[in-house]
């Protein structure tokens, strides 16, 4: 059916500038309920209940909404608005970060996974970026993987174009490059290097460099004040700071979600029955874990997980670099990824983490440290061929993953090229950050050290950002959980949207296919 889509979200708000898309005022009444003020149970009945508000949940409620059906969205963390967003970085850690930061994957080494837990999910923190999945994987899916036609790039066309239009995607406009950015690129078209401007949802970044706190100025499009407001304005209501325990089932049917509301006089139940379907869209590790604890038995829940861990490069300069300033990522390289697998990019940190890249200790460290204006980074990122596991252990999550021989090498092909990248741009100092490598590099010509660098992912501090495939898809239960409708292959009614039903990893940015995926899916619900 024709979906009845509402104006442009261009068009909206413009009579009042001072109001933000998340402003209480600006919303319905009724349309929410804090789950941290609910003062006994509740019951509710909707067409559809969505679980979690990041980029797959929040675009499937606002498809489904503006189509017409009674919608409830169902958040783990809290909505903090953008009014509430601090400049500093460890307010919006407890604010707006899953346990701070602190979950890790272990395995060979203990590997850092970032995620949001807020209203908006990850969409609040990340730095906005909008990378269509590449042709290649694509075709992968569509033949080594037998999801074609259902599942191709023809089929997600449609939707991409609608996001771009809809939230702003553009590429980084030279005035908020910002130094970092602009050193990534002289360095590399300095080297005759494949690089770029990123491509982001921007509706007039300011170069504030603070994605990872939560837009202050509501110009980074996030899911917290685009799709979901929209979402409400059509008739959603929104339940956050509730955690999805499990999924009701009655026979083979998906029937309603059961979460739980921290209020005053201890926990409150939430029971939400849903007449047509139930959306799980809570990550990539939390989804698995979800329909575990619902009786579901697909021996691939939670197995093939997959991932993009990065590790960073730090270098100072005689001149200024200001990460203060700027898009906190503003150009990246694909010269690396068809053949080993990686991405190269510019990334602006905070003075807080910015630290823990540079060398030395005490008043060694601190001196490094004075000279923060000089200091850029760049970060390879690894489109892993590594698998691991998502569970559940003393009730908390538990990640098991461990990357291969041959990501560690690929891993060392992007760090030699990144510093010479550096070094051309002007760098006096390189720091590899790595144990089993000099603390220092003073020239391009060590770049060449990298080739004989440290095998093992203990030697490195890594963080994965980009997570993938533990509730893979595939068009039989013997291959994967839900199937090319998205619909799990044991339960009717429960469908799977966020990034786990991606059967590999993307190689680039998952956000922008990661909603292409659930416009496709809920649109088909229509």
């Amino acid at each position: 059916m024709t979906l009845p889509w509402a104006e442009s979200w261009s068009d909206r708000g413009k009579s009042d500038p001072a109001v933000y898309p998340d402003d209480v005022a600006a919303l319905p009444a009724g349309c929410e309920v804090d789950g941290r003020r609910a003062r006994r149970p509740i019951d509710d009945e909707v067409d559809f209940v969505v679980v979690g508000s990041g980029a797959a949940g929040a675009t499937a409620a606002h498809t489904l909404a503006e189509a017409g059906y009674e919608v409830a969205i169902v958040e783990e963390g809290p909505w903090v608005r953008t009014r509430e967003f601090q400049r500093d970085f460890y307010p919006a850690l407890k604010q707006l970060w899953r346990a701070m930061g602190t979950h890790v994957a272990s395995g060979r080494s203990l590997i850092p996974y970032m995620q949001g837990r807020c209203v908006g999910g990850t969409t609040v923190i990340n730095s906005a970026i909008a990378w269509r999945a590449p042709s290649s994987v694509l075709d992968d899916w569509s033949t080594r993987w037998e999801l074609g036609p259902d599942i191709s790039e023809r089929a997600l066309d449609e939707h991409f174009a609608y996001l771009e239009r809809e939230l702003s995607v553009r590429e980084v406009d030279d005035r908020v490059l910002g130094g970092n950015s602009s050193t990534f690129a002289l360095g590399a078209a300095r080297l005759g290097i494949e690089s770029h401007v990123i491509q982001r949802y921007d509706r007039g970044c300011d170069g504030s460099a603070s994605c990872s706190n939560g837009c202050r100025t509501a110009k980074k499009q996030g899911m917290n004040i685009t799709f979901v407001p929209r979402a409400l304005k059509a008739g959603a209501r929104i339940y956050h700071s509730a955690e999805v325990r499990r999924v009701e089932t009655r026979g083979d049917r998906a029937v309603a979600v059961f979460a739980e509301m921290n209020g005053p006089g201890g926990p409150h139940a939430l029971r939400v029955r849903a007449r047509k379907g139930v959306l799980m869209a809570a990550s990539t590790v939390q989804s698995p874990n979800i329909l575990r604890r619902s009786g579901l038995r697909n021996p691939h829940i939670g197995r093939h997980f997959q991932a993009h861990p990065g590790v960073s490069l730090a270098a100072r300069f005689k001149r200024d670099v200001r990460m203060d300033f700027g898009a906190t990522q503003g150009f990246n390289s694909l010269e690396l990824l068809k053949k080993s697998g990686i991405k190269l990019e510019s990334l602006m940190l905070p003075p807080e983490l910015a630290i823990a890249r540079l060398p030395g200790l005490g008043p060694e460290l601190m001196d490094r440290f004075a000279d923060f204006s000089r200091i850029a980074i760049s970060a390879v990122v690894i489109k892993s061929e590594a698998e691991g596991v998502v569970s559940e252990r003393f009730g908390a999550e538990n990640l098991k993953f461990s990357l291969t021989e041959r990501d560690m090498a690929n891993a060392l092909e992007g760090l030699e090229l990144t510093t010479k990248i550096l070094f051309e741009a002007g760098a006096e100092e390189v720091y590899p950050g790595a144990h089993g490598m000099p603390m220092v590099l003073r020239s391009a010509d060590e770049a060449k050290l990298w080739r004989e660098g440290p095998k093992d992912t203990r030697a490195y501090n890594m963080v994965m950002t980009h997570l993938f495939g533990a509730t893979r898809m595939a068009r039989e239960a013997r291959a994967g959980v839900v199937g090319t409708d998205f619909q799990t292959h044991e339960i009717k009614g429960l469908y799977v949207l966020d990034s786990g039903v991606f059967p590999t990893n993307l190689g680039v940015n998952p956000q922008h296919t990661i909603m292409a995926m659930a416009r496709l899916a809920s649109s088909r619900l229509c």
